[in-house]
């Protein structure tokens, strides 16, 4: 008799990137029972998180760093739209998703009693993550830490927000990348189950590259799960020691006109 599948259940946001995830999961055959989708936005913006950048950056850091995005947008939303409907096919990723069953649940907080009971409702063996929420020990401890994340960066070295970013502005692009980890209680410091860089073709930008990163990490974690269901273990790369320094936060305006003066093939 067959060995029975590990039973996953996927933590992701909302939004087609996250059904990019769960699509190609499921083509690789990965046995997910559940999908728990969180969202705190209001009308578009994260208020929360607004909230505590502010006071932790300083608000001043937070306006030039609202600032610095609309002018990423002014100069680039035209060609990242083109390219992220080529990423990010609707239809395709739809088509997949229709054929398989698994439960649904909608969340503004992994950790909630409503939402940890549901999980635990499931049995599952296994926790897959790809959101930008944070998920807490009491929601780890569901499978005793068999939790697998990712990061469209190189981790260790490049951690938080926008990876290509930030190894583009310090003249480091042969680390864009993406890695798929043991997740556990850091920023994007877990143990290494798959890493691999993405090479920049002409027309990338930053968040084109993060994109192609995500999915990555997906065919990666699906890769790493397969593994699992054959018996196997997975090798994981021990972090020990992690840089502070390498968890990197928003750009400014300013940030944005010193990369836009060192870029080469990206945008």
């Amino acid at each position: 008799m067959d060995k029975e599948k590990l039973r996953v259940v996927c933590l992701f946001g909302t939004g087609i990137i996250f059904d990019k995830t769960l699509s190609i999961l499921l083509e690789n055959n990965v046995n997910v029972v559940g999908v728990c989708n969180a969202n705190k936005h209001k009308k578009g913006v994260d208020f929360s998180y607004l909230k505590i950048a502010g006071k932790k950056y300083g608000w001043g850091q937070l306006f030039l760093q609202i600032i610095g995005r609309i002018y990423y947008r002014l100069l680039n939303r035209k060609k990242d739209i083109e390219i992220f409907n080529q990423i990010y096919n609707k239809q395709e990723i739809d088509s997949v998703i229709k054929q398989y069953n698994f439960e649904t649940f909608a969340t503004e907080n992994y950790g909630s009693p409503e939402t940890i009971a549901w999980i635990k409702s499931l049995k599952p063996d296994l926790l897959v993550v790809h959101t930008g929420y944070w998920v807490g020990k009491k929601v780890r401890d569901i499978v005793d830490g068999k939790v697998i994340g990712g990061h469209p960066g190189i981790t260790p070295d490049y951690r938080g927000v926008h990876s290509p970013f930030w190894a583009i502005y310090n003249n480091e692009p042969e680390k864009v990348g993406y890695t798929a980890f043991w997740l556990d209680s850091g920023v994007d410091t877990g143990d290494i189950l798959h890493q691999d860089t993405v090479e920049a073709e002409k027309g990338d930008s930053f968040f084109t590259l993060s994109w192609k990163g995500m999915v990555g990490i997906a065919k990666g974690q699906a890769k790493i799960i397969n593994q699992l269901d054959n018996g196997e273990e997975p090798f994981a790369r021990k972090i020990t020691e992690v840089d502070e320094k390498t968890n990197y936060t928003h750009p400014t305006i300013f940030q944005y006109l010193e990369y836009k003066r060192k870029q080469n093939k990206v945008r």
